[in-house]
């Protein structure tokens, strides 16, 4: 039966044989098979064309498609190649002994590689130890083996991919657990999960890798306290870093966030003062209201350490809820270091596109942030922010700050980045070209040059 024949398979295909290939109309009419026959043993590549052609979208029945493998052991490697593509794409299991014979009995790599394509197009779980198999073969047919494994029809291949990985050495469970998330697998595959969580303190780096990426995909709630058991036995630096994002992906992007955040706190609270030290940082990136409770009471405590941790955590915050809090603190700061962190979790979260505020408070917010700086890198980092609010009252806000020799360049990236927006550009046309022209004259930076001009003429700006 034909199965499936998906765009993307004839865009592989057209990739792989070249515009010959390209379907010419839509599915034709029954052909008789003898003369396309004639024509795919044609020497002439226009007349193979058709017949290609014909095989992938004018031929019925896998009576045919067998008659048409069939044909495959007696043509020469490039004809061969060339049916074997289009059997794939015509999407008839019944050339998959076919192609597996052949795929057994060449040497040509090419011919594998085409093989072997043609297979993601047609199999299933079956051809998954074949295509696991040739995942260490050299190039092509190491890219092939991985798209077609890719290109399987889930759920049963998905099972039978996770099989392979268990079975495999550490590298090459790596690369299935990889092809699963690019799968998007893991949600039809969460009985797999403790242990894919369980790996996330593996000793070798890519099966670590994957893993999180496997777990930010899919994780929920029954996951977190396995990634909070990885993030605790985790060594400082980027391995707790990469385990600590995955916890946030899975607690405010996840499956289920809410119950997945809820579950976190209850494991927070549960913890031990010393756990409670490395889980603060996610606690704060996480946020909600009872994640807020704890914060305030840490920054508001009398151990230094704690308030630290408190400082930590809300400068993390991953909206603009705390942003009045933010500024009292900020204010009233008497320590350098914290007074430096608060106004960077300030400069951070004022225009953020998700955090609840319209874009005038946005913009109100960034113009209080600018008034606590202290130095012009700071204040050339929240000019530098304010093109991610897209209003003309924004554009105002920068525009000034072009007079002030330190402070130019970061206002005239945001003045530039602000003119991308064509309808904002258009809608006040005569303030953005006399922002523009003055660009050159501050910046040294080519590229912004370039732009500054090609909005002033109304031109799309492209990076080359």
């Amino acid at each position: 039966m034909i199965h499936r024949a998906a765009p993307f398979v004839i865009a592989l295909v057209a990739a792989i044989v070249g515009p010959a290939a390209v379907p010419m109309a839509a599915a034709q009419a029954a052909v008789p098979v003898a003369p396309v026959i004639e024509l795919l043993s044609s020497a002439a590549a226009d007349e193979r064309a058709i017949g290609l052609e014909r095989v992938r979208y004018g031929l019925r029945g896998e009576a045919t498609t067998a008659r048409l493998a069939n044909l495959l052991p007696g043509l020469g490697a490039a004809a061969q190649r060339e049916l074997v593509l289009a059997l794939g794409a015509r999407g008839d299991r019944a050339a998959l002994p076919a192609v597996r014979t052949l795929l057994e009995s060449t040497k040509d790599a090419t011919l594998k590689n085409a093989c072997l394509t043609a297979l993601g197009m047609l199999g299933g779980p079956a051809e998954v130890p074949v295509l696991v198999g040739a995942l260490a073969s050299p190039e092509p047919e190491r890219t092939g083996a991985r798209q077609s494994l890719l290109l399987l029809d889930p759920p049963g291949s998905d099972a039978a991919i996770l099989a392979a990985a268990a079975a495999a050495a550490p590298d090459l469970r790596s690369q299935l657990w990889t092809i699963l998330t690019e799968r998007n697998a893991w949600g039809r595959l969460s009985e797999a999960l403790p242990q894919v969580v369980a790996a996330i303190g593996d000793g070798n780096a890519a099966v670590r890798k994957a893993a999180l990426a496997a777990v930010a995909q899919a994780g929920a709630a029954a996951e977190v306290p396995g990634i909070v058991k990885a993030l605790l036995a985790a060594p400082e630096g980027q391995d707790r870093n990469e385990v600590e994002r995955t916890l946030v992906n899975v607690c405010t992007r996840g499956r289920d966030p809410a119950r997945s955040a809820a579950a976190f706190f209850g494991l927070f609270t549960a913890a031990t003062d010393a756990d409670r030290e490395a889980l603060v940082a996610p606690l704060g990136r996480i946020g909600g209201p009872q994640a807020r409770g704890v914060v305030d009471g840490l920054i508001d405590a009398t151990d230094p350490a704690r308030r630290r941790s408190g400082i930590e955590a809300i400068v993390r915050w991953p909206d603009a809820g705390v942003a009045d809090r933010l500024l009292a603190l900020t204010e009233s700061a008497a320590d350098a270091a914290e007074r430096d962190r608060l106004l960077n979790g300030l400069i951070r979260i004022a225009p953020q596109p998700v955090n609840g505020l319209n874009d005038e408070k946005k913009l109100e917010l960034l113009q209080k942030t600018i008034g606590l700086c202290r130095a012009d890198k700071d204040r050339a980092r929240v000019l530098e922010r304010a093109h991610a609010i897209r209003t003309i009252a924004s554009f105002r806000f920068v525009v000034p700050y072009l007079d002030q020799p330190a402070l130019a360049e970061a206002a005239a990236r945001s003045v530039v980045e602000l003119a991308h927006h064509r309808q904002l550009r258009d809608a006040h046309k005569d303030e953005f070209i006399k922002a523009l022209d003055r660009v050159p004259a501050v910046t040294q930076d080519a590229e912004l040059r370039e732009r500054a001009e090609a909005y002033k003429q109304g031109r799309t700006w492209k990076r080359q």
